[in-house]
C-alpha cells in the first residue's frame, strides 16, 4: 500500500515549549516529532468531531465499582439493556474480591454516548468512571 503524499513544513517554537514537546514525545515512545505531531492533530480532530456532534461516532466507557453495593449490578445491567443500541460490547473484569472493572464500547451520536455514560457513571456504588471519546477514523486521514 502506497503512502499518501506528505507536505513538509517548518514550525518555530520557544525553547521551553520545544523541550516539552520532546519530553512528551520520548515519554510516549515516538521515534520522531512528525509522528507525535500527527497524533496530536488526530486527537484534536476527534475532539472536534465530538464538539460539533456530527453524526455517528464511538467511545469507550470504563467503570470501576463495588459489586457488593446493593442492587448495583442489576441497575447497571438494566441501564445497559435499555441502551443496547448504543452499547455494542462489554468486558467485565474482577479486580479483587469486591471491585469490578467494566469496559463498554459505545456507538451513536456524541449526545447518545454521553447520555448513556452519564446514566452509568452516576449510579450509587460506581467508584470511578471515564468516558473516552473515540472515532471511526473516517476524518483522520
Amino acid at each position: 500500500m502506497r503512502k499518501p503524499p506528505a507536505t513538509r513544513f517548518t514550525v518555530s517554537l520557544p525553547d521551553a515549549l520545544m523541550r516539552t514537546l520532546d519530553r512528551l514525545r520520548v515519554g510516549r515512545g515516538y521515534v520522531n516529532r512528525s509522528e507525535f505531531v500527527r497524533d496530536l492533530l488526530r486527537a484534536e480532530l476527534v475532539r472536534e468531531e465530538w464538539t460539533e456532534q456530527r453524526g455517528e461516532t464511538v467511545g469507550v466507557l470504563a467503570l470501576v465499582y463495588d459489586h457488593d453495593t446493593r442492587a448495583l449490578a442489576d441497575k447497571l445491567t438494566d441501564i445497559q439493556h435499555h441502551r443496547y443500541q448504543t452499547i455494542t460490547a462489554a468486558l467485565h473484569v474482577h479486580l479483587d474480591a469486591h471491585a469490578c472493572l467494566e469496559v463498554l464500547a459505545l456507538r451513536g451520536t456524541p449526545k447518545q454516548i454521553r447520555d448513556v455514560a452519564n446514566r452509568l457513571l452516576t449510579v450509587r456504588g460506581v467508584h470511578y468512571g471515564q468516558l473516552i471519546p473515540a472515532t471511526s477514523g473516517k476524518r483522520l486521514s
